[in-house]
């Protein structure tokens, strides 16, 4: 069974807020000895993974927004106003559920946008660990018993009003014949002729012909529905097949 994954969001570089310096390793302590450690108290089995493990610090690659995108959890710590950090949380707003915000007790106040949303604050020592623990466990346990329950504004929203998001999903992925079809339909006038040459009405073929390869975004689907079925092939072609009589 693969485990499952878990993203950390948070400031990495070195942050100064209210006069105060924290550096890198500072940062990377406190993710290391507390959050992280946290996470895995909650989950032990989790993979959990902060943007420097796999990326410079301070950019924005592809495997980063790979894992905010399919990770089955995301802890975004909002303590510093960084910029990184809350892009990279509106990206996984825009996603999907499944993000726990967590906020330094001493650290300022969360920002006036995100101010709204349920986070965790939690405090740096012994005791704050085992409650920042404890209450991940119960984040956790709420998204796998809800995993596609809404968790911000933006997804409670498009659920409301039936937002339909874009749909990247590749042409291929759809069966060849009703790629030919939905072709089709983007030609009224050459599918009306071939309904018409179905119905017993002669039809000059050249026309048809003419009407199809006139426009490629409906032939490619065309042919390839042939070519798939077996109706068309190179052989049959080079043979003295015409195409005009497969159709």
């Amino acid at each position: 069974m693969t485990a499952k994954t878990c993203f950390v969001i948070m400031a990495i570089g070195d942050q100064e807020i209210n006069g105060e310096k924290l550096t890198y390793s500072d940062l990377k302590r406190k993710y290391d000895d507390l959050i992280k450690e946290a996470v895995l108290k909650a989950r032990p089995n989790l993979d959990v993974v902060r943007a420097d493990e796999i990326s410079l610090p301070g950019t924005i690659t592809t495997d980063i927004i790979t894992r905010i995108m399919h990770s089955d959890y995301v802890i975004a710590d909002v303590t510093f106003p960084n910029p990184n950090v809350f892009y990279e949380l509106g990206l996984r707003h825009a996603c999907r559920p499944g993000t726990v915000i967590i906020k330094d007790k001493s650290g300022p106040n969360v920002p006036f946008d995100i101010a709204h949303l349920r986070y965790v604050e939690y405090e740096n020592s012994t005791a704050g660990l085992k409650n920042l623990a404890s209450q991940l466990s119960t984040y956790f346990d709420h998204f796998d018993r809800e995993p596609n329950r809404p968790d911000n504004h933006l997804l409670e929203l498009a659920k409301l009003t039936n937002y339909e998001f874009q749909n990247y999903k590749k042409a291929d992925e759809l069966p060849a014949e009703v790629q030919a079809f939905m072709g089709l339909l983007g030609s009224p006038a050459l599918l009306e002729m071939i309904v018409r040459q179905q119905s017993g009405e002669s039809i000059d073929q050249g026309e048809i012909m003419h009407a199809l390869f006139s426009n490629p975004s409906i032939v490619q689907p065309f042919l390839t529905a042939m070519v798939k079925s077996g109706d068309l092939s190179f052989s049959s072609l080079l043979n003295g097949n015409s195409l005009d009589n497969k159709i």
